[in-house]
């Protein structure tokens, strides 16, 4: 890739920092300060949930390519479209994004980019995509900074907070490609929420064997419901969406949900007070009306 003869002229170089799992091209002289460590940390918490799919990413470094901002990726080599705000380039191993001076926002990208791309390495390897439900549940779900605070995720959120009806019946849900089936933006947001709900169960709810069964046996070519039945015995739709949604309306949901809006709430106000200077959380985020296609939108379905 011809980054320093062309991008000299334009009056800026790449230059790279290396850690134990990254390759780190930025445009920037340096990285932003604790950066590295962030995506450390990040390589740790994919590494104990995707590990077991894609063994590779302990042994291999990473590529990440930080633009210097919005307008530098737009006009980059990856050609990425105008909507996007991150890309999973699986053949390279690789996840380009622009910087954003909203730190916690930029680590989220990069855990959802690199979810897509370890996950669809995995997929390529038999040369195969996965289901686009799967692809961006699990991407969604490992935006989290952590799995055992669940609920200060705006996706816990949603999914915990949607109304009677908002979701299809799985027999239609797993038929639907999102960017070619649907076309309102309160339905696609809704799409969203339950692929991360029904992916959320399937692996946070069961054992994580069963999880990489099911995905090699998609993988294997095997029809879903036979794949379900072999890792999780549901024999169809109904007896998945039957513990599916027993497992949603759990009042203990709803109180950790209710729990960690309150405490977001009073940590925004603290900080617009100026009483004390609180680390951002995903939660203060409220769970109203969302459109996730922005930035989110597959490239690969």
């Amino acid at each position: 890739m011809a980054f320093a003869g062309e991008n000299a002229e334009k009056g800026w170089q790449w230059h790279e920092t290396t850690s134990p799992h990254f390759a780190v091209s930025h445009e920037m002289a340096w990285t932003p300060p604790g950066f590295v460590m962030d995506l450390e940390k990040i390589h740790g918490r994919l590494r104990m949930d995707l590990g077991m799919l894609s063994p590779w990413m302990a042994k291999e470094r990473i590529k990440l390519y930080l633009y210097k901002d919005p307008q530098s990726y737009l006009a980059g080599e990856f050609n990425p479209p105008s909507w996007s705000n991150g890309l999973a380039l699986f053949e390279l191993k690789a996840v380009a994004v622009p910087d954003n001076p909203d730190r916690k926002d930029l680590l989220r990208v990069i855990a959802h980019e690199m979810t897509h791309m370890l996950f669809e390495s995995y997929w390529w390897e038999s040369k195969k995509r996965p289901p686009a439900w799967l692809n961006e549940g699990l991407a969604m779900m490992e935006e989290a900074d952590s799995p055992d605070r669940p609920e200060r995720s705006p996706w816990y959120q949603l999914m915990v907070l949607a109304k009677p009806g908002t979701f299809l019946p799985l027999e239609q849900f797993f038929a639907i490609t999102p960017t070619k089936d649907l076309h309102n933006q309160d339905t696609i947001g809704d799409w969203y929420v339950q692929a991360y709900s029904i992916t959320y169960f399937l692996y946070r709810g069961h054992q994580r064997l069963q999880f990489k069964n099911f995905c090699s046996n998609l993988r294997d070519g095997r029809p879903l419901f036979e794949s379900l039945w072999l890792a999780y015995r549901y024999h169809d739709a109904p007896a998945l969406e039957k513990d599916w949604k027993q497992w949603l309306s759990r009042p203990e949901q709803r109180v950790r949900v209710d729990k960690a809006m309150a405490a977001a709430r009073r940590e925004a106000q603290s900080q617009q007070e100026g009483k004390t200077k609180v680390p951002f959380s995903p939660s203060v985020i409220r769970p109203t009306r969302i459109k996730p296609m922005k930035g989110f939108r597959s490239l690969r379905e």
